[in-house]
């Protein structure tokens, strides 16, 4: 007989499908094969903006029915999709790669704190982690929960990813300056990336639609947010740091809030990539 040495394991990743979000440049590279699913989702964004998702093949599934016919499946992608971990050599040229990652970095005891009151274009800042339920103390894995997961899969309820990953509320310089000098060990959460939605300066050039977004509702131009940081600034800070950073936290996030649990993402041991997809469990024992 057997001893169960937990009480529940959360599950805070992202299903991939094939109407998974991911970022509007990249979506036409990610693909889905052979007894599964191809594609994604094809939709446009306003008149301005980037064409989106492309249609890459008939529907799930395939051969269903189809006497003798198995396949092996097969996918052709980033590993910056879905729930994932950015390697340093992502940023750092001479970072390390994915497979070369201390897994003592991606498993650890940590708290998945609540930032569901944060809205539209809400700054998360030093103060709201020093606030934060419960304390974060040096060495956590540290899970933060916008509450902005339910809109990177809804495809077949209403499509939202275009708000999931441009109106996000996110970290500014001063909340990873803060995390930083806390030592902890790791920073997940329900983002696209350990960033503001608006830092991608300048985002008149590297993201015009939503530029004119933020212009068209707001008359005021995106670097007037104060605080907002360079072009991935937070995730710069970071990994200079040796901090693991994990994006599109979700799942099972909203059972776990406010819990000082056991957290573990473990990338897959792929040779010289700048992330990996990866499995964000919480366990509580």
């Amino acid at each position: 007989m057997t001893t169960k040495i937990y009480k529940k394991i959360y599950d805070l990743s992202q299903l991939v499908t094939s109407g998974a979000a991911m970022w509007p440049h990249l979506a036409a590279d990610v693909q889905y094969g052979q007894g599964t699913f191809i594609g994604i989702r094809s939709t446009g964004w306003h008149n301005e903006n980037h064409p989106g998702w492309y249609d890459m093949g008939t529907p799930f599934p395939y051969g269903v029915g189809t006497p003798g016919v198995h396949g092996a499946h097969w996918w052709i992608g980033h590993f910056h999709a879905g729930t994932h971990m950015d390697a340093p050599i992502y940023i750092i040229p001479e970072g390390i790669t994915t497979d070369k990652i201390p897994l003592e970095k991606v498993y650890g005891t940590g708290v998945v704190v609540d930032m569901r009151n944060k809205k539209k274009w809400d700054t998360i800042t030093a103060e709201d982690f020093e606030k934060a339920t419960p304390k974060i103390e040096a060495g956590d894995f540290v899970v933060v929960n916008t509450g902005w997961h339910k809109w990177f899969q809804p495809i077949t309820e209403g499509d939202r990813a275009y708000e999931y990953f441009h109106y996000y509320p996110g970290l500014v310089p001063s909340a990873a300056e803060w995390l930083i000098k806390k030592k902890i060990k790791a920073i997940a959460g329900t983002w696209p990336v350990c960033d503001h939605s608006l830092s991608f300066a300048p985002l008149k050039t590297s993201m015009l639609w939503l530029y004119n977004d933020y212009k068209r509702e707001t008359g005021k131009e995106p670097d007037t947010i104060k605080g907002l940081g360079g072009y991935e600034e937070c995730l710069t800070m970071f990994l200079k740091a040796g901090i693991t950073c994990v994006q599109n936290a979700g799942g099972d996030i909203d059972q776990a809030t406010g819990k000082r649990l056991t957290m573990c993402a473990l990338p897959l041991k792929w040779e010289e990539t700048d992330a990996s997809l990866v499995r964000l469990v919480a366990i509580e024992k």
